[in-house]
């Protein structure tokens, strides 16, 4: 398969708004044989929740599953009688994870995830470029899933926290 074609798939498989971006960077990484490294802004502001935008939930979940490990080793810390060093700890693992490296990644995570979804669907339907377009469009950025999130999360946010003028247990 040429350059072209493979090209077109990509831009089926990311959406026309952001195929120009990301098409040159696949491939990029297709020529090298490995995803370069690129900062992600967007990664780097809303790390899980652009996961789930690019419908990366694996990864949603690592990252999610990392944070509940990290407080909970934080807690762990605090109630050791270290409240100090758990604020750091956490402090770091946020930085160091959620800062660097997930925004110096999360380009190279998507292209093998798409990477993936366009191998799959070309064996699937191996000689049907349109259908392979059509099917690789399933899986363009959907913004309802971290939306729901994020709104399902101010909601719990709002019935944890006491309301105003009482005081909090």
């Amino acid at each position: 398969m040429d350059s072209r074609e493979i090209a077109t798939l990509y831009a089926a498989a990311v959406g026309e708004r952001k195929a120009a971006f990301y098409v040159p960077y696949f491939l990029r990484a297709d020529e090298r044989g490995y995803a370069p490294k690129s900062w992600n802004w967007a990664a780097f502001f809303l790390g899980v929740f652009w996961f789930l935008y690019r419908r990366q939930f694996r990864w949603a979940a690592i990252l999610t599953l990392a944070a509940l490990l990290a407080a909970l080793l934080a807690g762990q810390i605090s109630v050791a009688g270290y409240p100090t060093l758990a604020f750091w700890v956490q402090l770091g693992f946020a930085i160091c994870l959620n800062h660097i490296y997930v925004p110096l990644n999360a380009n190279g995570f998507y292209y093998h995830w798409v990477r993936q979804r366009v191998e799959a669907v070309k064996a699937g339907l191996p000689l049907d470029r349109g259908r392979q377009a059509v099917a690789l469009a399933r899986l363009r950025p959907n913004i309802q899933l971290p939306l729901m999130i994020f709104v399902v999360l101010l909601l719990l946010t709002m019935l944890a926290s006491p309301p105003p003028g009482l005081p909090s247990p």
